[in-house]
C-alpha cells in the first residue's frame, strides 16, 4: 500500500511540477510578445501603422508606402523570421530604413555597448511581426 501512494505523490508532483513550467513558458511568450508590441510601436509604427498594415502617421511625408507586414510572404511554409531579423538589425539594406550610419530609427538596433539587449529586443519585434501575419 505505501508503494502505491508513493507513486502517486511521485506522478502528482511531475503533474504539478509540469504545469509550473508550462505556465512559466507561456509567461515568458506573452512577456516577449508584449515587449516586442511596445518596440513596434515605438519604433516601427510611424511609418507600417499600428496595425502593421503601412498606414503611420509618416506616409504623406514618404516617397515610397511602406510594406504591408501582416502579408510578408512565408518561405518553404514558415515565417521568414531571418530575413525580417536582419531587415531590422541593418544586416540586409532598405532604403527606406536609411543609412546604415544613421538609420530612421537611430543607433537602437544597431548598438554595440549592448548586443544581448539589443538582440532580444530585435527578436521580439520579428515575433511580434510573426504574431500579426493574416492568411
Amino acid at each position: 500500500m505505501t508503494r502505491k501512494i508513493f507513486t502517486i505523490v511521485i506522478i502528482l508532483a511531475g503533474l504539478i511540477l509540469g504545469a509550473y513550467f508550462f505556465m512559466r513558458s507561456n509567461d515568458t511568450v506573452l512577456a516577449i510578445n508584449d515587449r516586442g508590441k511596445a518596440l513596434y510601436n515605438q519604433y516601427c509604427a510611424s511609418c507600417h501603422g499600428v496595425d502593421g498594415k503601412g498606414g503611420g502617421y509618416v506616409v504623406p511625408a514618404l516617397k515610397k508606402a511602406p510594406p504591408d507586414l501582416t502579408r510578408i510572404p512565408f518561405e518553404n511554409g514558415k515565417f521568414p523570421s531571418l530575413r525580417i531579423h536582419q531587415y531590422i538589425a541593418g544586416e540586409v539594406t532598405i532604403a527606406a530604413h536609411g543609412e546604415k550610419d544613421m538609420p530612421v530609427w537611430g543607433m537602437i538596433f544597431r548598438r554595440k555597448y549592448d548586443n544581448t539587449k539589443k538582440e532580444l529586443d530585435i527578436f521580439a519585434i520579428t515575433r511580434y511581426i510573426e504574431s500579426i501575419q493574416q492568411k
